[in-house]
C-alpha cells in the first residue's frame, strides 16, 4: 500500500513538473483535479504492468545424482521459484505466475561419434502433487521454494550392472554401456520450447554414473530458463 502511494506521489510530481515545463504556469484547481485523476489512473495501471513484466514464470533446473543404498539415479529437478521476500517487486504485491503447461522431452547421443542412442522421447514428470508416483506427460508448476518436480534420466541396474534409461508408453527401457553421453533436453514452457544440453558418464560401477560438471560452472548443477 505504501509503495503504491509513493508511486502516485511520484507520478503527480512528474505531471506537475511536466505541466510547468510546457505551459510555464502553476496548475489551477481544475488542472489539479485533472492531474490527480491522471496520476491515480497511471498509478493503478502500474501494478498490472509490473506483474506482466516481473511476475513471469521462470523454470529453474537442477541436474543431480541421488543415491539410495546401492541404487543410483540421474535426475533433473525442476521448480518455478517464488520472488524473494526482500525483493522490491514482492513488496509491491507482484507474485510469480504459475507455469500452466510444462512438457519435457530428451534424446541421448554418444559424445565423440554423435551416434543417437535414444531418439527424442517425451519424459514422464514426477511431482509432489502426484500421489500415484507414475508421473505425467504434462504438469502445471506453481511458484514454490523447493524443487517439487523431477524427470528421471538414468537408473543404475545393480543386477545387470548397467545404466538404464526408463522407457515410455511406446518404447521399452534402454540399456547403455560404459561411455560418455550427451543429453539434449527440450523444456516446453507454456508452449515455448527451450533447450538445455548436459553430458553424463556411465562406468562399470554404480558410483561411476554421474553428471559431468561444465568447465564454466563451479557446481555445474543449477541453472534457469526464463
Amino acid at each position: 500500500m505504501w509503495f503504491l502511494l509513493a508511486i502516485i506521489l511520484v507520478v503527480l510530481g512528474l505531471l506537475v513538473f511536466a505541466l510547468r515545463g510546457v505551459l510555464g504556469i502553476f496548475p489551477d484547481s481544475w488542472e489539479w483535479a485533472g492531474i490527480v485523476l491522471a496520476g491515480v489512473g497511471i498509478a493503478m495501471g502500474v501494478p498490472s504492468v509490473l506483474q506482466m513484466a516481473m511476475g513471469r514464470p521462470k523454470l529453474m533446473i537442477n541436474f543431480d545424482r541421488t543415491a539410495k543404498g546401492e541404487e543410483r539415479f540421474l535426475a533433473v529437478f525442476l521448480k518455478n521459484p517464488q520472488l524473494e521476500k526482500k525483493s522490491v517487486w514482492r513488496k509491491l504485491g507482484i507474485k510469480r505466475d504459475t507455469i500452466e503447461s510444462l512438457i519435457v522431452s530428451f534424446r541421448i547421443s554418444e559424445v565423440g561419434t554423435g551416434k543417437i542412442i535414444l531418439p527424442i522421447m517425451q519424459s514422464r514428470i514426477y511431482s509432489d502433487d502426484d500421489t500415484t508416483d507414475v508421473g505425467k506427460n504434462r504438469i502445471a508448476l506453481p511458484p514454490t521454494l523447493s524443487f517439487e518436480a523431477s524427470v528421471m534420466i538414468a537408473i543404475w541396474d545393480k543386477d545387470k550392472k548397467r545404466a538404464i534409461i526408463p522407457g515410455d508408453r511406446l518404447r521399452p527401457s534402454v540399456e547403455i554401456s560404459a561411455g560418455v553421453y550427451q543429453i539434449t533436453i527440450i523444456f516446453v514452457v507454456d508452449g515455448e520450447p527451450q533447450t538445455k544440453f548436459r553430458q553424463f558418464i556411465v562406468g562399470n560401477t554404480a558410483d561411476e554414473l554421474d553428471w559431468i560438471v561444465p568447465k564454466q560452472s563451479k557446481t555445474g548443477k543449477v541453472g534457469s530458463l526464463s
